[in-house]
């Protein structure tokens, strides 16, 4: 099927047609003569781009792989350019698009490393007289076949081969592998629709695209550019476009200077940057004559990655500390009195992305007015207009890479990596190494360890539904994630009990006194006695936190205020002995009270106890604290991976609410804000006093 449906479904999606006159994609829905184009059948949200050289020589291997020889590939591939469009699974997956059909699915392997084909009927017909496949007739109409989903393998045939079954005149039916255990074929795709293999066979290129998209190559850009002028004069304020070296923020740049305007160039470099993306920051902002802001997260990672491990699909800590709080910190100086931010933002590239309009202010900066330009092109229409306007893109693009970024993002797939890999292999060794040093702390070996290392496994912390399954297929088992996490921290949880009198928390490692001495007072109106290695507080009501060694206690409290409040003081001191340097708690803090100090080779926040004013936005800002001691030492406490998600934590909603009204918004009591990760939609009872 290719439209979603359920809670996930896509909120929008890209419409791509296809001219049967010249035999190219359109993002509208008509051809230049007139003639009407057809919408292309494809999975949501249908976000197709060009498929490059590189792109074409892995559809070649996933080919041969499939049907052991190279013959017969350029009648498959066809006459036309051609699109992919990324589909879920579990790896990296396009569905393949040429001569106007869905020829079939090029898809990373994980279990062999490799590209494999999956045909749709259109491919495997227009091959059908090479008999590409094993073939196995089937006496029965489509609806028989999906009911009789199991066959036996008479013909032995290896685990994981593709099979084409066949009606007894030799017509294509469906196609099924062979089960890993090599006794039976299971039935993956049963062909109920049997379009023509071609919607036409005319030779085309990209730049007969551009001339079938003139129209559009001038309407949309025009209605940008409009956007980002009448933006500009509304807010009255300095304009940035945000450059990351990707081809969405190019088009943004290029856009903002048809409307006439000069902008500042903001780069945030990670520090995880891959040479050509800073390349491609310089070499535009040199060839425009424009000035450059970086966001320079220096080393913050690497420091951050052996206290904290590597991040996850679920323990991102890395956005916080690499790309949030270093563009907090320069555009707080930069810009204390606000300033108009175009981005390159689409809404095909997420759901949050796709629930999103195109202004909005980040939670942590609403001084600053993002606004997205391109919020509602495709790819299509992006790689379209970068060609008309002759841009210099990234030339990671025509190596294979689809997204630009971090090179060793955890949201990334196992097939990205092979393409940083082959790029930049001294980089990729040094990420190995950090791999290969945690697999070792948190017990793995063998065939776990390698599995763990170079299968992907660590791009999930928690035991995830996806992690689960690809350790199952690569047959491997996984440490229980209680033992992971208790060996993954320091000093790690070892116990935690709440009782009638409040609750213990005991580290499996003494923690300095120091990391509570200089932090106590964001838990609250606490009054402070230190004798030695004790620290005790008293707050109002009765309430006692004491910190001794291994242990903290809350005494004088019950359920979850004591609970939270314990927990807080983990994190405190967790962030105190691991601390990064990324200062996201001083571009928090509302008041200047808490300030990171660098000493001894380290560095740790200190709190100023006449400045603080408790609100905890440091703490809920901070990596280590927030994301870090968060998923990890509460999940241990409450024996549950998803604590973090309890009821009773401060939720972001009232982080946002506290954070708006003590940096000087106002809110009114029925207003409301749509958030998410990364965005505040600021609502109409939202303004500046």
């Amino acid at each position: 099927m290719a439209r979603s449906k359920g809670p996930e479904a896509w909120p929008v999606r890209a419409e791509t047609y296809w001219c049967p006159e010249t035999n190219v994609p359109l993002v509208g829905k008509e051809c230049r003569s007139g003639a009407k184009g057809y919408r292309l059948n494809l999975t949501d949200p249908g976000d197709a781009r060009p498929a490059f050289d590189h792109d074409i020589e892995s559809l070649r291997k996933g080919y041969e792989r499939e049907t052991g020889s190279p013959a017969g590939f350029q009648e498959l591939r066809g006459y036309s350019v051609v699109l992919f469009n990324k589909v879920p699974f579990m790896d990296l997956m396009y569905e393949v698009v040429a001569d106007g059909r869905v020829i079939g699915r090029l898809y990373w392997d994980p279990l062999e490393s490799t590209w494999r084909f999956r045909f749709s009927y259109p491919g495997l017909a227009r091959v059908w007289h090479r008999e590409p496949l094993p073939i196995i007739r089937f006496q029965g109409s489509p609806r028989d076949l999906k009911k009789h989903w199991l066959h036996p393998n008479n013909g032995g045939l290896a685990p994981g081969t593709q099979v084409a079954f066949a009606t007894p005149q030799g017509d294509p039916l469906g196609i099924g592998y062979v089960h890993p255990n090599g006794e039976r074929i299971k039935v993956h795709t049963v062909f109920w629709r049997r379009p023509e293999p071609y919607a036409s066979r005319r030779p085309s290129t990209w730049n007969d695209a551009l001339r079938e998209n003139e129209y559009y190559l001038y309407l949309h850009p025009a209605r940008a550019v409009k956007f980002i002028y009448v933006m500009k004069e509304k807010i009255g304020k300095p304009v940035i476009v945000s450059y990351s070296g990707g081809k969405d923020s190019l088009a943004a740049l290029n856009l903002t200077l048809e409307a006439g305007i000069k902008p500042y160039v903001l780069f945030n470099d990670t520090g995880i940057e891959l040479p050509e993306t800073r390349e491609s920051v310089r070499k535009i902002v040199e060839e425009k004559d424009l000035e450059l802001l970086v966001a320079d997260a220096g080393d913050a990672f690497w420091r951050a990655v052996e206290v904290v491990g590597p991040p996850g699909k679920d323990y991102r800590w890395c956005c916080k500390v690499t790309k949030l709080a270093p563009l907090s910190r320069l555009l707080l100086e930069r810009f204390p009195d606000g300033a108009l931010n175009i981005v390159g933002q689409r809404a095909y590239e997420s759901l949050d992305r796709a629930r999103s309009p195109r202004v909005w202010r980040n939670r942590w900066l609403p001084q600053i007015l993002n606004i997205s330009p391109i919020q509602y092109w495709s790819q299509l229409m992006v790689w379209l207009y970068i060609w008309d306007r002759k841009l210099p893109y990234n030339p990671l693009y025509e190596r294979g890479f689809d997204r630009i970024g971090c090179f060793m993002c955890p949201a990334a797939f196992m097939a990205e990596y092979k393409h940083v890999k082959e790029a930049h292999p001294e980089l990729w060794e040094k990420w190995e190494k950090v791999l290969w040093k945690w697999a070792e702390r948190i017990g793995l070996q063998g065939k776990e360890a390698e599995a763990w290392v170079r299968r992907g496994i660590w791009r999930w912390l928690t035991p995830a539904a996806q992690k689960q399954r690809l350790a199952q297929r690569l047959g491997v088992r996984l440490p229980d994630w209680r033992e992971k996490y208790r060996r993954w921290l320091r000093p790690g949880l070892e116990a935690y009990d709440e009782g009638e009198d409040g609750v213990i928390v005991r580290f499996s490692d003494p923690y300095p006194i120091e990391s509570l001495a200089e932090q106590y007072t964001v838990l609250g109106a606490f009054k402070a006695r230190k004798q030695g290695d004790e620290l005790e507080l008293e707050g109002p009501s009765g309430i006692r936190v004491e910190f001794n060694g291994r242990t903290i206690r809350v005494k004088g409290a019950k359920g979850i205020l004591a609970r939270e409040l314990a927990l807080d003081a983990a994190k405190l001191a967790f962030r105190w002995y691991g601390c990064a340097g990324c200062k996201a708690c001083e571009t928090s803090c509302p008041t200047g009270a808490i300030r990171v100090v660098y000493e001894d080779g380290r560095y740790r926040p200190v709190v100023e106890e006449s400045k603080c004013i408790h609100c905890k936005l440091c703490l809920d800002n901070c990596p280590l604290a927030d994301v870090v001691a968060e998923r990890i030492y509460s999940a241990l406490a409450l024996d549950e991976p998803t604590a973090w998600r309890r009821s009773g934590r401060r939720s972001r909603e009232s982080v946002i609410r506290r954070y708006l009204l003590l940096k000087g918004y106002k809110i009114e009591e029925d207003s409301t804000a749509v958030v998410d990760e990364d965005v505040l939609v600021m609502p109409p009872g939202l303004m500046e006093e």
